[in-house]
C-alpha cells in the first residue's frame, strides 16, 4: 500500500537534509557527524528519493508526513548539532528538589511508625485469654445426632 505524501513536504526534507550536510561540510573537523548520523541522513535521503516517504509504519507518524516523528526529532538534534548549538546533558546529582519550605515541627528523624509502640505491656487485673491445649487433638461422639434414620 503506497501513501501519497505531498511532493512539497518531500522537497522540503530533502532540502533540510542536504542543507545539513553542507553546514557538516563546511566546518571541516570541528563537530563532525558520528557514523551513525552522516548513515541516517544517507538512508534517509534515499529512502525519500525512491519511495517519497521514509516511514512506512502509520503508528509511527502522520501519513501525510514524509519524514516520521522520531526522525524530524533527530533530524532537528543534528542540525543544532552542525550549528555549533550541540545538545547540554542532563544536569547530574540533584535527584528531586527539596521544597524551599521549612518544616515548623523540631523533630528529625524519619516519620515513619515504629510497631514496637503498638504492643500493649500486660496489665495486672486485665482479663487474659484461656490458655491453649497442647498435644495432639481429642476426639469425642457429641451426643444429641441423629438417632433414628
Amino acid at each position: 500500500m503506497t501513501r501519497e505524501v505531498d511532493p512539497k513536504k518531500i522537497r522540503k526534507a530533502l532540502r533540510r537534509l542536504e542543507r545539513t550536510r553542507r553546514k557538516i561540510a563546511e566546518k571541516k573537523g570541528e563537530d563532525t557527524l558520528s557514523e551513525w548520523e552522516d548513515e541516517f541522513i544517507t538512508s534517509v535521503g534515499d529512502r525519500l528519493e525512491t519511495y517519497g516517504s521514509a516511514f512506512n509504519d502509520p503508528d509511527k507518524g502522520r501519513l501525510d508526513e514524509a519524514l516520521s516523528g522520531l526522525q524530524a526529532v533527530k533530524l532537528r538534534e543534528i542540525e543544532k548539532k552542525a550549528d555549533g548549538k550541540a545538545r547540554k546533558p542532563m544536569p547530574r546529582g540533584k535527584g528531586f528538589r527539596q521544597s524551599s519550605f521549612k518544616s515548623k515541627a523540631k523533630t528529625s528523624g524519619p516519620r515513619v511508625r515504629d510497631i514496637n509502640e503498638d504492643i500493649e505491656e500486660d496489665v495486672p487485673g486485665a482479663p487474659s485469654s484461656p490458655p491453649r491445649p497442647t498435644g495432639p487433638p481429642k476426639l469425642r461422639v457429641i451426643k444429641g445426632g441423629d438417632k433414628d434414620c
